[in-house]
């Protein structure tokens, strides 16, 4: 059963107290006065994430970044809210990350990037100098304090244990190879050997270490050179660490395992918590570790569900009816409840969960996105960040008795409020197999329903995730253009239940392709002033293979961009980061088992019937669609004699959209703008 809460019954800013902010219904203010975004607005935006709250819940920290100086880069700074709402700095570096409080709440630890090395570094909660309290070689993910405020739990990558060489050789031998030139070579063993962001993998596996502050002595707890272990959580007294693992050896096989262990840190023994061939993970403890939740997934298209179990209690499945998926759970302090948000309609919402009664409660009944959450050790308040399609993220405090929510921050407050926005609209359908479907439409600026506008049909990645009541600037742009834009969450979207997010599994080109064309022949038809005959198409990743696809399929539309996209699934299978086994769920078999399932649904065996001008954008460092999949669409083209061009953007990887070098990302707009306005 899911219970709803009434909508909220108050906003208030912390900052002006005098002055109520309504939780309003998203609304664009078609104010002629006011300008839309342009890519350069990009270089302006602040977001927030990592909100840490004082363990006498006074104090908030969290990490604001900014784009740097010459937009080759981010800078990251730890801020402050204090009880009376007052924002201000805590740290100065221009690199600080992952604030952590120690349990007596008088000192905060943080990674700061020293050289391009992450390092931890100290200072006292009331301010004054900060102190690196590591001088690290190995690579840092991440760390937590032990509740004895001495020692840290540290997770670093090191160097797989390797074998000892009888071998010798003499000096002079020796001297004459330390002159000698260096092999420049990758060597390859398994079937994953290649990241996006990461390129070749290296054999360093992630480890958990024991670092004493004040001898800075370090001891590895966890070893080996097939598996790593992630998310560590530290137990309340500080006897116990738990994370999830694939311990199968074959992680690097592509095997989707994932298990919870605990590790006693005085004789450093690993037990294993689950046994599963698929996947828990996702660790939270209750306030004294009486109770342990975790994500357990059946199969790797399943519903992710949340598991409570502990030393008293059974293990008890909360969410197997909720058909959404919740993961990132923290507890209530009373540990009667949990907290999560999760992907619905569009939206990222916060919900909690009943520990004895498996009640899921939708908290905040809004059109927004919910991220980055914390709770108060009180359990009075959470804290979290806020976005829409028209409200970059900031953050927020949210009472849990009274429900009234109070904005902490305004970073994004006086750009936003020289620009108009244009609200992501709701529209639903069903498809052809009697399925309901949501799509969404932004209008375009200084809208006026007696003339006729472009249109831009905008298809996300995936095929999993979601788009809507999240902040975009990328649509917001094309409305600042004057283009009405469209997309939808066709089936494999995520936030719609598992019957839809499976329903493109096998079927890539089909029921992603069926679901975009029926909506924007909806759009059409309940939107006539939008011109038929002016109707752009652009995508990225899985919106990239379709971008493709479609203008095999259909001469419509008069320019597509298409980006990090797939043109042949035979030669995208050998070439990127997923490996054979991963490929064969997505397909059903191997190349030499359903070879006639890869070739018939890439876009490249029909690019002869393509006539679309289009403009392809790829990544030099791209290992998820590497860049030959842009360079035989682009070589297909030219070859077809179809107006073409490429962008190739060098030493960016496959998230150039999201979180490449400033002043690149920026660069990929204009040029997708530019060819529209061409073909206008």
């Amino acid at each position: 059963m899911i219970k709803k809460l009434n909508s909220i019954k108050s906003l208030s800013c912390m900052l002006l107290p005098s002055l109520m902010v309504i939780w309003h219904s998203e609304a664009s203010a078609n104010n002629n006065e006011l300008s839309g975004l342009v890519p350069d607005d990009y270089f302006d935006f602040v977001f927030m994430s990592e909100p840490q709250i004082a363990p006498d819940d006074d104090t908030i920290l969290f990490v604001k970044r900014t784009v740097n100086g010459d937009a080759s880069g981010r800078n990251s700074q730890i801020y402050k809210v204090n009880k009376s709402g007052m924002v201000s700095e805590f740290t100065q570096g221009t690199g600080d990350r992952a604030p952590r409080w120690s349990s007596d709440g008088n000192k905060v630890a943080f990674i700061r990037a020293v050289d391009g090395q992450s390092q931890v570094f100290m200072m006292p909660t009331n301010g004054g100098e900060a102190k690196q309290i590591t001088a690290l070689t190995q690579s840092l993910s991440s760390f937590e304090w032990l509740p004895s405020g001495d020692k840290l739990l540290l997770t670093l990558s090191v160097n797989a244990e390797e074998e000892k060489s009888n071998a010798t050789a003499d000096s002079a031998s020796q001297s004459i190879a330390a002159q000698r030139a260096k092999p420049d070579i990758v060597v390859v063993k398994h079937a994953k050997y290649m990241g996006n962001g990461s390129g070749y993998l290296s054999d360093k596996r992630r480890h958990l270490f024991l670092f004493d502050i004040k001898t800075s002595e370090l001891t590895q707890l966890t070893s080996g050179e097939n598996w790593n272990a992630n998310s560590p959580v530290v137990s309340s007294d500080g006897k116990y660490v738990y994370f999830h693992a694939n311990r199968t050896g074959l992680e690097y096989e592509g095997d989707s395992n994932s298990d919870i262990f605990r590790l006693e840190i005085a004789t450093k023994t690993i037990t294993a918590l689950t046994h599963h061939e698929h996947a828990q993970y996702s660790v939270s403890l209750s306030k004294h570790d009486d109770l342990m939740a975790y994500v357990h997934q059946e199969d790797t298209y399943e519903q992710a569900d949340l598991i409570v179990t502990g030393k008293n209690a059974k293990v008890k499945n909360l969410t197997q009816n909720f058909d959404r998926n919740a993961s990132h759970a923290i507890w209530a302090p009373d540990n009667q409840k949990l907290y999560f948000t999760t992907n619905d309609h569009g939206a990222k919402r916060l919900f909690s969960v009943s520990v004895i009664t498996g009640e899921v409660t939708k908290l905040i009944d809004e059109n927004r996105s919910i991220k980055n959450l914390a709770v108060s050790n009180n359990g009075e308040y959470l804290v979290f960040t806020v976005e829409s399609s028209t409200e970059l993220p900031e953050l927020y405090r949210y009472h849990i008795k009274s429900e009234v929510l109070t904005q902490l921050t305004k970073f994004n407050e006086v750009l936003l409020s020289k620009k108009d926005m244009s609200p992501a609209q709701s529209l639903w359908f069903t498809n052809e197999k009697g399925m309901e479907v949501q799509g969404f439409i932004h209008k375009p600026l200084n809208f006026d329903k007696n003339k006729s506008y472009p249109l831009v049909l905008n298809i996300k990645g995936g095929p999993g995730g979601m788009w809507g009541h999240q902040w975009f600037h990328e649509n917001q742009m094309y409305a600042a253009q004057g283009y009405a834009v469209a997309y939808v969450n066709y089936r494999g979207s995520s936030g719609y239940g598992t019957a839809h997010s499976k329903a493109v599994r096998k079927d890539y080109g089909g029921a992603d392709y069926r679901d975009n064309m029926q909506f924007l022949d909806e759009v059409l038809a309940q939107n006539k002033w939008i011109n038929k005959e002016s109707l752009y198409i652009t995508g990225g990743s899985h919106g990239g293979f379709l971008t493709n696809w479609i203008t095999t399929k259909t001469g419509r539309f008069k320019a597509a961009v298409t980006q990090r996209s797939v043109s042949s699934w035979i030669s995208e299978a050998g070439t990127q980061e997923y490996t054979p086994t991963q490929m064969t769920k997505e397909f059903g078999g191997n190349l030499w088992t359903n070879f006639d399932a890869y070739w018939d649904r890439s876009p490249l065996k029909y690019a002869d019937k393509v006539s679309t001008p289009t403009l392809i954008i790829h990544s030099d460092a791209d290992m998820i669609t590497p860049i030959g999949q842009g360079q035989e669409w682009f070589y297909a083209l030219k070859a077809n004699d179809v107006p073409v061009e490429m962008v190739i953007f060098k030493g960016e990887t496959h998230s150039l959209s999201r979180t490449g070098t400033p002043t690149n990302l920026v660069e990929r707009l204009t040029r997708i703008m530019d060819w529209f306005s061409r073909y206008h």
